[in-house]
C-alpha cells in the first residue's frame, strides 16, 4: 500500500534532538520505536508499496503519544497528527484475533454509551462485593490482559455528590459552570467528580452537568477511528452551548476537548471555553478560600497531556501553594511518562508496566506520604504499580486535597 497525507514528515531532519526524549526508545533502545524511527516507516509507506509486516505495526502501536519528542522538535514536526493518520490509513489492514477485534469494539461501546455504563458499574460494584475480582486475578487460567485489568481498577466509588445547596438558591443568584465528567469520570474517579462539585458549591456556582455529553473522543482519534472521534466531538459541541466555562477534571480530556478547534470551526467557542478545575480555580484566585494547615510531604506527577500538550506543567503546583504546611515533590520535573496513554495501558503492558515501575520507585525514594495527578489514567496506572510494590498510598486528584483542606 501506498500511504497519503503524510507530507509533513519531510519537515523531520533526522537529527535525534527526540531520542533522549522519548520513552519507548529509552526502554528498548531500537530505533524504530524512536520518533525519527517511526518517522522512516511513515516515509518509506509513502514511497512505495511496502510489506505491511507485523514489526512495522508493532513499532507505531508502542508509540505512547507523550508528545516529548513535540516540545523538543526544533522542526516543529507534528508527530502526533502523523500518527493519527498512519494509525487511521493503517487500521483496515489489521490482521487481529477475534477476541482482541471484539475486545477491542466492546471498550469504545462501554465509554460511549451511558447505558452500557450504568450496566458496568452495577456489574463492578456486584464483582467487588463478592471479592470475585480478587478471585480472578488470583486464578492461572485468566488471561493476562483481564488480570491487567482487574489491577486497574479502583476501589469501590463513593456515592454521588447531590446539590443541596443550589437546590435551594436562585439559580438567578448563582454564577452558572458546566461540568464535563468524562467517560470514565463517573465509574472510575467518583472521588474527584464529588470533590470538584463540592468546591465549585462552596465556591457559589451552580453547576450543569449536561447528559447529553459524551467521550471526548481522544481515545477513538489515537486508536485510528477518527470519523468516530469527529461524531463524539460533534455531540459535545452541542451539548455544551453558551458561554459557561467547561470545567474538566482530567488532563487528557482537557487537551483533547481543546483541539475540537482544529478539526471543526464551529467548535472554536466551545474549546476556548474549556478549562480544567486546577486552571479555573488559579484564574479566580484563593480570594474567600481558607485552608488548615496540611503538614506533611505530597510528591505530584505531571502527566504527558498537561506538560506537553496544555503547557500547564506549573499550574498544580501553583494551587497546591494556597495550602500551608504542604510540602509538594515532582516526581517527573523534566518529563517522564508513566505509561498509561489512555488504552496503551491494556494494550502495551510490556512498555506500560516498566514505565509504571519508574514514576513508582521515584516516589517510594522520594519520602512522600501521598501522590497526586491530574489524569485519571494516570492516577489507576500509578496507583497498580505502587500495589505491586505492596505500597499502600493513596493517589488522587490534587483537587480532592485542596476540598478536604477547606477550613
Amino acid at each position: 500500500m501506498t500511504m497519503n497525507d503524510l507530507t509533513a514528515t519531510e519537515r523531520c531532519v533526522k537529527c535525534g534532538l527526540c531520542l533522549p526524549h522519548c520513552p519507548t526508545f529509552a526502554l528498548t533502545g531500537n530505533e524504530a520505536d524512536s520518533p525519527r524511527g517511526r518517522i522512516s516507516l511513515m516515509q518509506s509507506l509513502q514511497q512505495s508499496d511496502a510489506a505491511l509486516s507485523p514489526g512495522l505495526f508493532q513499532h507505531l502501536d508502542q508509540c505512547l503519544q507523550c508528545h516529548a519528542c513535540e516540545a523538543m522538535c526544533p522542526s516543529r514536526v507534528p508527530f502526533e497528527a502523523l500518527m493519527d493518520t498512519a494509525r487511521a490509513q493503517l487500521e483496515p489492514y489489521r490482521q487481529r484475533r477475534m477476541i482482541d477485534r471484539l475486545a477491542g469494539n466492546l471498550g469504545l461501546r462501554l465509554i460511549t454509551s451511558p447505558s452500557a455504563q450504568r450496566l458496568s458499574a452495577a456489574g463492578l460494584k456486584g464483582i467487588q462485593t463478592l471479592r470475585l475480582d480478587k478471585l480472578l486475578a488470583a486464578l492461572p487460567i485468566t488471561p493476562r490482559r483481564i488480570k491487567r485489568g482487574l489491577r486497574l481498577i479502583p476501589d469501590r466509588q463513593p456515592p454521588r455528590f447531590t446539590h443541596p445547596a443550589t437546590a435551594k438558591r436562585s439559580a438567578a443568584t448563582l454564577q452558572r459552570v458546566r461540568l464535563f465528567t468524562g467517560c470514565t469520570g463517573d465509574l472510575f474517579d467518583r472521588t474527584t467528580l464529588n470533590a470538584t462539585q463540592r468546591l465549585l458549591e462552596r465556591l457559589g456556582y451552580a453547576i450543569d452537568i449536561p447528559t447529553e455529553q459524551t467521550c471526548c473522543g481522544a481515545l477513538h482519534q489515537h486508536n485510528g477511528e477518527p470519523g468516530k472521534a469527529s461524531r463524539l466531538a460533534q455531540k459535545n459541541i452541542a451539548a455544551f452551548p453558551g458561554p459557561e466555562p467547561v470545567i474538566t477534571i482530567a488532563s487528557g480530556c482537557q487537551a483533547r476537548l481543546k483541539s475540537y478547534a482544529t478539526h471543526h470551526p464551529e467548535g472554536t467557542d466551545f474549546s476556548d471555553r474549556v478549562t480544567d478545575i486546577l486552571g479555573f480555580l488559579l484564574a479566580r484566585g484563593n480570594t474567600g478560600l481558607e485552608f488548615r494547615p496540611v503538614n506533611t510531604t505530597l510528591a505530584l506527577h505531571i502527566p504527558c497531556t498537561q506538560r506537553n500538550v496544555l503547557q500547564q506543567a506549573e499550574v498544580t503546583a501553583q494551587v497546591l501553594a494556597w495550602i500551608p504546611g504542604l510540602k509538594v515533590i515532582t516526581l517527573n520535573p523534566n518529563g517522564g511518562c508513566c505509561g498509561a496513554a489512555g488504552s496503551y495501558m491494556l494494550s502495551q503492558p510490556q512498555l506500560s508496566e516498566p514505565l509504571g515501575r519508574q514514576i513508582a520507585a521515584t516516589f517510594m525514594a522520594s519520602g512522600a506520604q501521598q501522590l497526586v495527578t491530574t489524569n485519571i489514567g494516570c492516577a489507576l496506572q500509578l496507583r497498580a504499580a505502587l500495589r505491586d510494590q505492596h505500597a499502600d498510598v493513596e493517589v488522587c486528584h490534587p483537587v480532592t486535597l485542596i476540598e478536604g483542606a477547606l477550613k
